[in-house]
């Protein structure tokens, strides 16, 4: 026999010495509010026998003071001497206490096993007695703290500081090899908590008796209980068992019952529970519970007649004949026989017995049942009654969703608000507005719907709409139409050059565009003869289909580029065509220089003598990106660019704006590397 201290003693050492494998000592902490208690219990046998005779010792390991972790830790011997089993003649002055002599009969007393019986069966015998022995001598020692003191299996730490946290150990004195063992827990006065009052318990009735039950939980460390009874309303309670009721230690049963067979019909009796610790001690009462004695129902109630009226109410008539209390009639009602059921009707006159449900379904399931304070029987057969639909569901709201690079569409839609509609008919289309073909072979009953689709089509976009189908069939309008765009992995078509020409040294480009509906931007490149990557000069959107280069250098070949950019990403191949830029007379050319101060640089340049400027343009790059116009200088011949950046490489050109409103080329190209 195994108590609910040694199981709950094994289960505390298994996960604190997972690895140790057959433990042979377990122990449990009570902090007070001025000591700590322990309790021990061996987990066989040998152990139990072993600790009868040579004892136990305690040594407290003090690991925190005033929430810091001590170093060293400091260690004391809490017993110098082993904490023994009492003598007998200790035992017997505790002839009162049951538990104590339960256990010192098993410590003490003889074993009944005859000597003459055959070997193997004596031995038998003899090891039952021995389990017989140690299980009741464990529970005593759960139920009594007398009996847990006088077994040595108790020590109270009077020691102990509100401030620190120990581990206390607890093992064998005189342990040899095969029972040393270490028990160990860790605790503080800090941690005392008052024991709570268990739960309300509940009751039923049988004939001529009350059953109290209730649950055992997992969070009170109850080993069992006393049940108390009031019949004056409360006012004073007399306890009902003189000894516990002992939580039961085998089986997977988590609730304990009491049967109060003590009681008359018609009066009405108060219960409370109080929780018992294995240290002895009493928790506070728990929530009184009000029961009466009422005779059980022999059977169930069932309805006579059901029948529909104008098809928008159900009358609902039912027989039941009992010499059961009862307080009246329930019904249920659900829309299938899976489905939850709902309380639509509660009586509380026992000579009620027809109802109309007047905001019925299409489909009802109705349930009957009969109730008192204490019971309720319901009769598991319903009956059904079904009202005529021929109103459609309402037009569901349009899908939603988007395509893949898989050609997979996934799609939702918001549920529909009507209760009786089951599920969803989803049509599909390449046009808007025609030739809708249902694309799912069986009705959609959840909210999604994964569609795959062929990617290689000129049609950019698949449409879709859905209808809703209600528990009768009726179907609705089907819903807004729902455009997808299609994954688009094909590019446009390429652009083409219509003309490249000079003017007034700048390079004037016409395109002719992608015949590609979708295409959004057009990207110019530009790069020298003898360059192998091309530079972006600029972005075109869809409807520019011109664009001037002013940053072209006098007698310099270059190859342009255009390429066309779809709404998806999908970019056309590059058309390419070569342009040469007129070399200018040496005595129109711009001549530029540079000085450099610090992080500034000033830019200086010459005019043709024989021209009168009117402003000079400024065009600047960073690193490899291409020349943008950066200022202008309205009289002048020189420009300070200020501020420049470390380790970034800087370009300058200029133009001169003339004040006949020609234009000279590109000055010659300075490079600035601070």
């Amino acid at each position: 026999m195994v108590t609910k201290l040694t199981i709950f003693f094994l289960s505390l050492l298994l996960a604190s010495y997972s690895l140790q494998a057959q433990p042979h000592l377990a122990v449990l902490a009570k902090p007070g509010k001025t000591a700590v208690e322990l309790r021990w219990a061996p987990l066989d046998f040998e152990a139990w026998q072993h600790g009868n005779k040579n004892g136990y010792l305690i040594e407290r390991s003090t690991i925190l003071k005033n929430g810091k972790l001590l170093e060293p830790v400091e260690r004391k011997i809490l017993t110098p001497n082993p904490i023994m089993l009492a003598e007998k003649s200790e035992w017997e002055k505790y002839e009162n206490d049951n538990y104590a002599m339960v256990a010192g009969e098993c410590i003490f007393g003889e074993s009944e096993i005859q000597q003459t019986d055959f070997l193997p069966l004596r031995a038998y015998k003899q090891r039952q007695d021995n389990e017989r022995r140690f299980g009741f001598a464990l529970y005593s020692a759960d139920m009594s703290i007398i009996a847990a003191k006088l077994s040595g299996l108790y020590f109270k730490d009077e020691t102990a500081k509100p401030d620190e946290k120990y581990l206390y150990k607890i093992t064998f004195a005189n342990a040899d090899s095969l029972i040393a063992d270490t028990a160990m827990v860790f605790t503080g006065i800090s941690e005392y908590q008052r024991l709570s009052a268990p739960e309300k318990p509940y009751f039923y009735c049988e004939q001529k008796k009350i059953v109290l039950w209730w649950q055992i939980s997992k969070y009170q460390k109850f080993n069992s209980y006393y049940i108390e009874k009031s019949t004056d309303n409360g006012k004073t309670f007399n306890r009902l068992n003189e000894t516990p009721i002992a939580i039961p230690m085998q089986g997977k049963n988590d609730k304990i019952f009491y049967s109060d067979t003590l009681i008359q019909k018609g009066l009405t009796y108060q219960y409370r529970i109080i929780g018992v610790d294995s240290f002895s001690e009493e928790s506070p009462a728990s929530e009184a519970l009000t029961a009466k004695l009422q005779v059980p129902f022999e059977k169930v109630p069932d309805f006579a007649d059901i029948k529909t009226v104008n098809n928008n109410s159900v009358e609902l008539t039912w027989y039941y004949q009992t010499s059961a209390e009862i307080k009246g009639f329930k019904i249920y009602r659900s829309k299938s026989l899976k489905d939850k059921k709902i309380l639509i009707y509660k009586g509380l006159n026992p000579s009620e017995t027809n109802y109309t449900d007047n905001n019925p379904n299409y489909d009802n399931y109705y349930f009957l049942s009969v109730y008192n304070d204490t019971e309720e029987k319901l009769n598991p057969f319903p009956f059904y009654a079904q009202l005529i639909d021929s109103i459609p569901p309402a037009k569901p709201s349009k899908p939603n969703g988007y395509c893949d690079s898989l050609g997979v569409v996934f799609l939702c839609w918001n549920a529909h608000p009507d209760e009786d509609v089951k599920g969803y008919r989803l049509f599909r289309s390449n046009s808007p507005d025609k030739n809708f073909m249902m694309c799912a072979s069986k009705m959609i009953a959840d909210t999604f719907y994964v569609d795959t689709i062929n990617l290689n089509t000129l049609s950019k976009s698949v449409y879709y709409k859905i209808n809703a189908v209600d528990s009768r069939d009726n179907q609705s309008e089907l819903s807004e139409t729902a455009e997808i765009k299609r994954f688009d992995k094909i590019p446009p078509v390429a652009p083409q050059f219509e003309n490249i020409s000079y003017k007034k040294n700048k390079v004037l480009i016409s395109i002719i565009p992608s015949p590609s509906k979708d295409v959004e931007k057009y990207l110019i490149y530009r790069k020298l003869a003898n360059e192998k990557d091309f530079d972006t000069l600029t972005v075109l959107s869809a409807g520019q289909l011109a664009f001037t280069d002013q940053t072209a250098l006098s007698g310099e070949t270059y190859h342009y580029g255009i390429q066309a950019l779809d709404d998806s990403g999908n970019k056309s191949v590059i058309t390419k065509m070569p342009f040469s830029m007129p070399k200018t007379d040496k005595d129109d050319a711009i001549v530029l220089k540079k000085k450099i101060l610090s992080n500034d640089v000033t830019l200086t340049w010459t005019t043709p003598s024989r021209k009168t400027s009117s402003m000079v343009i400024v065009y600047k790059k960073v690193d490899d990106k291409p020349l943008k116009t950066y200022s202008q200088v309205s009289d002048g011949v020189s420009f300070t660019d200020r501020g420049l950046e470390i380790g970034i490489t800087y370009s300058y050109c200029v133009r001169v704006v003339y004040a006949d409103g020609s234009e000279s080329d590109l000055s010659n190209e300075i490079k600035v590397e601070l």
